[in-house]
């Protein structure tokens, strides 16, 4: 794969505002088969035990290669040429269809150079290709971090850490498939740089020394980890702790089978394991969360559907915490967020 060319934000000629991207994706149902039209013939070298040597046989298989996500979407081939071959092809297929691509962000790359799609940077290094976080956007998330802690001097360390938790865990987890270990790394270094500054802002006239014990102390063996001293909703004393997005285990993607569908009843089993793995993911081993989501066996004891159907996830209290509930196992139960809405209505639990 040598050539790349990206297309998006598909404008409608016929319509003023931008094609959303729901209506995008229907549109752009089909180009996938046109360009699976186009085959290119390939030498397949394969060892004929017969003759005792290497023997050479031609392979057909697509020319192009095609992603696509909403209206965003990647053409790739071998060589360049190819690729401005099939320009005017899906240029004329478009049309068709009332749309047209938007030259301005539409480019031709060398995958060696690298090209950005969906905030990674795919490039080849020693014949591989590797996905990393997109140098542009990772700049930007820490640029919005600085930002908000320069604009919020005086807020108090358990207010930063509620802010920046879900951030970074968000930031991570959208990586987490790709190769980006060392730019996590990164990542969680210049935010640390960052409330080290805050926190010497907040105190100029304290030493170094003063400024550590008051923010930074040691947790799970890493030294220097920002904290903050807070209650729980028992009202006992405890500590939170700012999340690294380097914790977060690298994971790949695993494409989804052929054209398996979520609304495929044959396929229940199928989707229920591919959810369940990325509980998995979500949760480490061991810990309590994951615990209470095997114990309902990955569903959501209301609706019967699995708790990662898309829908945001409550953590909810059997015995409610002003009854005297705890925060044990077995006290807890992931509900989806309807329907934690629906048990204090109709009180099923």
């Amino acid at each position: 794969m040598d050539e790349t060319r990206k297309s998006k934000d598909l404008k409608v000629r016929s319509v003023p505002t931008l094609c959303s991207p729901l209506l995008a994706n229907i549109a752009l149902t089909g180009l996938e088969d046109l360009l699976s039209q186009y085959q290119k013939s390939k030498p397949a070298p394969f060892f004929d035990k017969g003759r005792g040597k290497v023997r050479n046989r031609t392979r057909k298989s697509n020319a192009y290669g095609y992603i696509r996500y909403a209206d965003d979407m990647l053409v790739t081939a071998t060589t360049r040429e190819d690729i401005e071959n099939i320009v005017p092809v899906i240029q004329q297929w478009l049309a068709e269809r009332g749309l047209e691509l938007n030259l301005e962000k539409t480019t031709i790359r060398n995958i060696n150079d690298g090209v950005n799609f969906l905030g990674v940077t795919f490039r080849q290094f020693k014949g591989k290709t590797l996905g990393m976080p997109e140098k542009q956007k990772v700049l930007n998330k820490l640029k919005e971090i600085r930002t908000w802690l320069k604009n919020h001097k005086q807020v108090s360390p358990e207010t930063v850490i509620n802010y920046l938790n879900p951030i970074i865990r968000g930031f991570g987890n959208y990586y987490r498939i790709g190769s980006s270990k060392r730019v996590m790394s990164y990542f969680d270094k210049q935010v640390w740089q960052a409330l080290w500054r805050w926190a010497k802002r907040r105190h100029p006239n304290k030493g170094r020394n003063w400024v550590k014990e008051r923010y930074f102390r040691t947790h799970q063996n890493r030294k220097w980890t920002f904290f903050a001293r807070t209650r729980n909703r028992q009202g006992e004393p405890t500590f939170i702790y700012l999340f690294r997005a380097e914790s977060i285990p690298i994971e790949r993607h695993v494409k989804v089978e052929g054209t398996a569908s979520p609304d495929d009843p044959s396929l229940n089993s199928y989707w229920k394991k591919r959810l369940t793995k990325f509980g998995k993911i979500r949760w480490e081993n061991g810990s309590k969360l994951r615990k209470v989501a095997e114990n309902q066996q990955w569903k959501c004891p209301l609706c019967g559907e699995h708790l990662f159907n898309g829908e945001a996830l409550h953590i909810h209290h059997r015995r409610s915490v002003k009854a005297g509930g705890t925060n044990s196992i077995d006290n807890l139960v992931h509900l989806h967020i309807a329907c934690h809405k629906h048990l204090h209505a109709d009180g099923v639990l």
